[in-house]
């Protein structure tokens, strides 16, 4: 019997509740539809999403989810929810649509009014208004928005001078909660710098005033070109930026609890292309002091230190002495030079071979070393002294350093050239009037008497005598001459001929330029030595002309000769050198003169 009671009782209540449901939907379907649109928050910051809600009153037969197109914004749907309401056996039902506006620029942007199809019928929105403000100010005078992106730059504290090398490093800090990339590496808008590319970014993470960054480290190498107060900059950072999204206050919104949890606050906003703009800075560049400038100053500025080296105690006269220079320290190595030599006389310097090794990546620490060839032309007991000259821009005083000297022994130089005398000649006596001469019969023998006081060199007997001693000794110098020259050809001279000749066989197909230049001295001094016995390592330029008798235009083809070859092995950087036909065709014709 209760069980029975039991199934009556239930069968009743559902009844009565499909009776309610009956009748509410049906007053629902003779209640009037209506739409509408609705923001929260109506203000917000470029990059910061706001929720739209379309609501539907009288109906839950949308034929499909509304589009939204928002010029100067993108549109998110992000759920649909629909709510029933029994009060006083008045059925109520609604269906609200949500979106997450995420505005992408400043300004007050337009909402449209938005189409919503119910059973075949269009409805409409109203439009909204939107005003989106720059990240940093606060849209509703609640707490002030977590800071967004910004740069800063660390440049000398001092005054820099015109030709100075200098590190810049600039710095982009973002928020933590921010998640970012940078699109491509920043580049300053100057024209009184000349600049390096910057490096690879360092990022590390640090905190200031309270809040965590991340700081990207952009460095680069300035060097100012002109003086005065010039402006360095702007600077702009391209970055796509997903900034932090503001809670929204829903007190408002009886529905506001609900969507104001997880997931909607925690819902991922898009990256948004953001400038991050580092304004114009102003340099004081100063030109550097003419007072106290060293004569040996050659545009040096920064932190140095100046040593020498050499590995040569002994050299022989007419070889070259190599000494190195290092300059080590801080500051413009791309403008510094070899430094001068003090006491140039007796020295003949080719040029430096200079290399670079730098000790951080901006180049502007490091050492730069020069290794100069210089050949003694005549005794010296000490190594060559150097000076190097720098500007100190923290001192703003210039800097002379020299390098140390050790003892040096030229060996084989040849004796000084014996002094000659200049004799004066004896004053002539002054001529006596010629005496008229008496007429002489013809066939009278003719006697030439001296005067009385008159000189014994004055006579025609004794300048006679004087040529045809000069005579005998020319005769005598050529013999000897012939008669070395004889000797040197039943000698050695054969060989050494045919020495030289196997030397200059050897040069047509030569083409490295320092091998090439020495085979042909030695076939010069080979051919000088068979002429004259002198021996071939000694005989220079002036040895071999005057072996072969040779003129002005020998002569100075000679020397060139010997020059090119000096320059070939001795001068710095020309190490593997091609050879130039030019070169080859003259080297060939001076040889076929000397053959």
């Amino acid at each position: 019997m209760d069980s029975k009671l039991r199934s009556n009782f239930t069968l009743a209540a559902v009844c009565f509740w499909s009776f309610c449901a009956l009748a509410g939907l049906s007053q629902s379907l003779l209640a009037e539809v209506t739409v509408s649109a609705a923001l929260q928050p109506a203000a917000t910051n470029v990059g910061e999403p706001v929720q739209l809600s379309i609501t539907v009153n009288g109906s839950q037969r949308v034929d499909q989810i509304p589009t939204v197109a928002i010029e100067g914004a993108q549109a998110q749907h992000i759920g649909q929810n629909t709510q029933i309401q029994l009060i006083n056996s008045n059925l109520t039902v609604s269906l609200t649509n949500r979106y997450l506006i995420s505005p992408n620029r400043i300004g007050e942007l337009q909402i449209p009014a938005i189409d919503v199809l119910i059973d075949g019928k269009r409805y409409q929105t109203a439009p909204l208004k939107l005003k989106v403000l720059d990240v940093g100010q606060d849209p509703a005078g609640n707490s002030p928005p977590p800071p967004g992106p910004t740069a800063e730059i660390e440049l000398p504290k001092r005054p820099v001078y015109v030709g100075e090398s200098f590190p810049a490093e600039v710095r982009l800090l973002v928020p933590s909660e921010i998640r970012w990339r940078i699109e491509k590496m920043p580049e300053f808008e100057t024209d009184s710098f000349t600049k390096t590319p910057f490096q690879q970014p360092q990022q590390r993470q640090q905190k200031r005033d309270g809040k965590d960054f991340e700081i990207c480290n952009f460095r680069t190498t300035l060097t100012a070109v002109k003086s005065g107060s010039v402006p360095l900059g702007p600077l702009t950072f391209n970055i796509q930026a997903a900034m932090p999204k503001k809670k929204v206050n829903n007190a408002a919104n009886p529905l506001g609890a609900f969507f104001d949890g997880f997931p909607f606050d925690n819902q991922p906003t898009t990256l948004q292309e953001r400038k991050v703009i580092l304004p114009q800075q102003l340099v004081e560049i100063r030109e550097l002091p003419a007072e106290n400038k060293p004569d040996s100053f050659r545009g040096a500025i920064g932190q140095f230190r100046f040593s020498s080296s050499t590995s040569q105690s002994k050299v022989k006269f007419g070889e070259p002495l190599v000494v190195t220079l290092q300059v080590e320290g801080e500051g413009n190595f791309d403008r510094i030079e070899a430094p001068p030599l003090l006491e140039p006389e007796g020295w003949r310097a080719y040029p430096a071979e200079a290399t670079y090794a730098k000790s951080d990546d901006t180049g502007l620490r490091g050492v730069k070393t020069f290794r100069i060839a210089l050949v003694p032309e005549k005794a010296h007991t000490r190594t060559p002294q150097f000076e190097f000259a720098s500007f100190d821009p923290n001192s703003a005083t210039y800097q002379k350093q020299q390098n140390g000297i050790t003892s040096l022994e030229v060996e084989g130089v040849p004796p000084p050239a014996p002094e000659v005398k200049q004799v004066a000649a004896p004053k002539p006596p002054e001529p006596k009037p010629e005496p008229t001469p008496e007429p002489k019969p013809v066939l009278a023998e003719q006697r030439f008497e001296l005067e009385a006081g008159s000189q014994v060199w004055q006579s025609r007997e004794w300048f006679w005598g004087l040529q045809l001693a000069a005579g005998l000794l020319l005769a005598g110098g050529l013999g000897i001459i012939g008669v070395r020259g004889y000797l040197a050809r039943r000698g050695d001279g054969p060989k050494l001929l045919r020495e030289a000749k196997a030397l200059e066989a050897g040069l047509s197909g030569a083409t490295e330029r320092s091998a090439f230049f020495e085979r042909a001295v030695r076939a010069a001094q080979l051919r000088s030595q068979a002429r004259s016995g002198q021996p071939a390592a000694a005989a220079d330029a002036v040895d071999i002309s005057r072996a072969f008798s040779a003129g002005g235009l020998l002569q100075g083809e000679l020397h060139w000769l010997f020059e090119a070859d000096a320059e070939a092995r001795f001068a710095g950087g020309k190490t593997g050198q091609a050879l130039k036909e030019e070169e080859r065709r003259r080297v060939l014709e001076l040889l076929g003169k000397l053959s």
